[in-house]
């Protein structure tokens, strides 16, 4: 088997969805405005020059080199000293440390690897299952007047559909917000090599009659972006929820919404018409599985179980079905050799800071 080894040079992370056309930091308002307004008129021109006026108040003496106190090289703790979008950057980095791929020549399947060992192994689809997976896509336009107006607002950021089951806000929870923009990125950048290698076919490039609400991504299918990181966002959120059980009232109610919502996500761009049914449930796979990487990385370490593989090719007309992910994917006996998982302090560190914003009510006093 020939190694692709990890992505170390990877820039997709100021895409929400990698390269699939997210905003990301870049579109997260709440970060690019954050400590950046001095009130009204000129925000930059008003303020330089009032400062100049008086500088000459504070003399000319030179600077004593005794008073310089360097921050502590290396520390965890500089992350909070950074802007956000480099903060993402640094964690794909020590992310993408650990990643790889392992196909033949031929690329008659991927294995995406963690540490050298198998996350989840893909079997691309045969022209006879995409034929029969385009017939469900068909099927799924119908849906399209009830679901378009979501449909269209994950396009580019569905971060806020997971955060309206938490009750999150970007004053409150800067830092969890963070976190699901952080998982986004990661998990989506682990996508498109599988995209590339496999190259498979949308489903309008099949069949004319799709005619999807709108133009495909510029890249392959399978597996599916959208599901990957929806169920890594979904998998990292129950655990915060999990980490904080008393934090919620009706915690367990929660965690099933967060999972049910990912799969709502997933199935919406099948309606789309831009996926099948397949490309989800490829893409649910590799979500939760990177999802339990995250958070053993996150906290102290440990193992996450293998996954047994996944071949669309077994069952070509098989539908993406809540039930049967539940029982196939998020409740299945762990399937081959366990993944070890380092600790990450980077990644870490943000886990640390949205945990703490689930102790206010602790806090507070309430």
């Amino acid at each position: 088997m020939a190694g692709f080894g990890a992505m170390h040079g990877f820039h997709g992370f100021h895409g929400f969805h990698g390269f699939h056309g997210f905003h990301g930091f870049h579109g997260f308002h709440g970060f690019h405005g954050f400590g950046g307004g001095f009130g009204g008129g000129d925000p930059v021109t008003g303020p330089q020059i009032a400062a100049q006026a008086i500088a000459h108040a504070a003399g000319l003496a030179a600077v004593p080199v005794t008073a310089i106190h360097d921050r502590t090289r290396g520390a965890v703790g500089n992350m909070k000293l950074w802007a956000p979008e480099v903060r993402a950057l640094l964690m794909q980095t020590a992310f993408n440390r650990a990643v790889g791929y392992d196909t033949d020549d031929d690329v008659t399947a991927i294995t995406v690897t963690w540490g050298g060992k198998a996350v989840l192994a893909l079997t691309p689809p045969s022209p006879a299952t995409l034929a029969a997976q385009v017939e469900l896509v068909r099927h799924y336009a119908d849906q399209r007047a009830d679901r378009s107006a979501e449909i269209m607002g994950q396009m580019d950021d569905f971060a806020g559909y997971f955060a309206i089951l938490l009750g999150l806000n970007g004053t409150r929870n800067p830092r969890t917000m963070e976190l699901i923009y952080t998982v986004a990125g990661l998990a989506g950048s682990v996508t498109m090599m599988p995209k590339h290698l496999f190259a498979c076919r949308r489903p309008e490039e099949v069949d004319v009659r799709v005619m999807p609400l709108f133009p495909a991504p510029s890249h392959g299918s399978f597996p599916s972006g959208h599901a990957t990181q929806a169920f890594a966002i979904a998998t990292v959120l129950v655990g915060l929820v999990q980490a904080s059980p008393d934090y919620y009232t009706d915690a367990a109610a929660r965690c099933d919404l967060l999972v049910r919502q990912a799969h709502r996500i997933a199935v919406n761009r099948t309606v789309a018409g831009v996926h099948y049914p397949m490309d989800s449930r490829a893409g649910a796979m590799l979500g939760v599985q990177l999802g339990r990487i995250l958070l053993a990385s996150m906290g102290a370490g440990g193992t996450v179980g293998g996954m047994a593989g996944f071949d669309p090719n077994a069952a070509p007309s098989e539908d993406f079905l809540y039930d049967a992910l539940r029982d196939q994917v998020l409740t299945a006996a762990a399937a081959g050799p366990a993944i070890a998982v380092a600790q990450d302090p980077l990644i870490g560190w943000l886990w640390s800071e949205a945990r703490a914003e689930f102790g206010l009510r602790q806090s507070v006093g309430l």
